[in-house]
């Protein structure tokens, strides 16, 4: 995904963590243009510390905060424009990514009063409107990491979320979370933040090593008592390889986008996990859609449908081809990638299909009789 935009920006600053840190930042290096800046001697320990360590060296008006595992869907050249106009239109913060998740839209925008441009519509976002936002938008994150953003108001959210004490309790966390809402949750650190801000403390949702405190609903939002400049997209910049995040079709697997490499299984698990099973008997011409999406918001594994031909003589057009099975071949399909069923020849077909929400104990379906 870096290749995607690896020369569109004046300087990169990185910092790359994991076991494959050393790779990652070898191709970086080798493909980004511009002047590169390496943070690899930065702590672990505390993002928040870290990134603002990092953000303090940038020389450019704004920053783009590249995650790997969204992808461009845009053409190269809009997003080259929406990045020249952003900075030309002094904007403050742009989110590029979960385009229908982000709850925000240009068509629900009018009680803002945007400036309405060809590749965004923007807005000024203060105290004064804040809640006004919040009615239109209740779930809308004012700042998200998969954003484009101002140098200035980086560095104050930074600032903001960097306290001298970071207290993290992963047991405090479960709790919470398991039974109370998200804005809910949400809501009830920020209360205990605003108290322990006078001793220059914060309980965090996430662990400090983490980058994701610093994202904001509309209700806990820095705003440092000025107006900012917001942006939303009249089009899509990028979108998730897995994680819908909570929208139906966000993401790239539920768009029958991803994988990209159509054939490639891990048989190993799929030999370990019990799926549904159900037989079909198909009269000759007949067509069956084997197109299925897992109702996970997280996708970790995509769903696999395996077609096997008992009797008969079937064509399963996928991606673009034509694969023929006859009676006793069979072969794996990525269900998302819309798999249909062309019966040449009157015959049976059994359908097993794998999907991470059904878990390891296998299920039962319904037999299915021809022309039906």
């Amino acid at each position: 995904t870096l290749a995607d935009i690896s020369d569109l920006f004046n300087e990169a600053h990185l910092k790359i963590r994991g076991a494959y840190a050393r790779p990652c930042v070898d191709y970086a290096m080798k493909v980004l243009s511009g002047s590169v800046h390496c943070y690899q001697e930065l702590q672990e320990e505390d993002w928040v510390d870290a990134t603002l360590q990092m953000a303090r060296e940038v020389r450019g008006r704004s920053v783009f905060l590249y995650f790997e595992d969204h992808r461009l869907v845009a053409s190269r050249d809009e997003l080259g424009r929406v990045l020249a106009e952003f900075d030309e239109s002094k904007l403050d913060y742009l989110c590029y990514s979960f385009f229908r998740a982000s709850q925000l839209d240009v068509r629900n925008l009018l009680p803002l009063w945007p400036v309405q441009q060809e590749l965004f519509s923007q807005f000024y976002l203060s105290d004064a409107n804040l809640a006004l936002l919040g009615r239109i938008a209740p779930n809308y994150y004012t700042f998200s990491l998969l954003s484009v953003v101002s140098t200035e108001y980086l560095i104050l959210a930074l600032t903001t979320e960097n306290r001298r004490r970071k207290l993290f309790s992963r047991t405090l966390t479960r709790i919470v979370t398991r039974f109370m809402r998200p804005h809910l949750s949400r809501r009830l650190f920020n209360h205990m933040n605003a108290f322990l801000s006078c001793f220059d403390a914060m309980v965090c949702l996430h662990h400090p090593a983490s980058p994701f405190n610093l994202e904001k609903l509309w209700s806990e939002s820095t705003l440092g008592g000025r107006k900012w400049r917001y942006a939303i997209p009249s089009i899509e910049l990028y979108a998730n390889y897995d994680d819908d995040n909570g929208v139906y079709e966000e993401s790239l697997i539920k768009r029958g986008l991803y994988p990209f490499k159509a054939n490639d299984f891990d048989v190993r698990f799929l030999g370990s996990q019990n799926g549904v099973t159900t037989r079909l008997l198909l009269d000759r011409e007949e067509c069956y859609d084997c197109t299925y999406y897992s109702h996970h918001a997280r996708i970790s594994r995509a769903p696999v449908v395996r077609i096997h031909v008992a009797r008969g003589l079937i064509e399963v057009r996928y991606q673009g081809g034509c694969i023929g099975l006859g009676a006793g071949e069979g072969r794996f399909f990525y269900s998302n990638l819309r798999p249909v069923i062309y019966c040449l020849e009157q015959g049976e077909v059994e359908l097993q299909v794998f999907d991470e929400a059904f878990g390891q104990q296998g299920l039962t379906a319904h037999r299915r009789t021809g022309g039906q």
